[in-house]
């Protein structure tokens, strides 16, 4: 296991919001809400335990896939080995 802390604070919020729909997806209404769509994001395919605000509890196999988006996304990076 792994801990994955970021900090998006030097983002833009047009930045933001696109960082916060690639890991956790969005709710995508359109025509005056006649249809509803749920977008998926990264963190929908990965099982996960959120710490905090901007903290999540990983398996090592998803820990690229991850550090993909938000490096893709400029966010800052610290990855932790887990206590067991």
């Amino acid at each position: 296991m792994k801990v994955i802390c970021y900090s998006i604070k030097r983002l833009t919020p047009v930045e933001r919001t696109m960082f916060q729909r690639a890991m956790y997806g969005f709710k995508d209404i359109s025509n005056k809400g006649r249809y509803e769509y749920r977008r998926p994001g990264i963190m929908d395919s990965i099982s996960h335990d959120k710490i905090y605000y901007t903290g999540l509890l990983v398996e090592e196999d998803h820990v690229k896939k991850i550090l993909r988006v938000l490096k893709t996304h400029k966010a800052e990076v610290c990855v932790i080995n887990a206590p067991r």
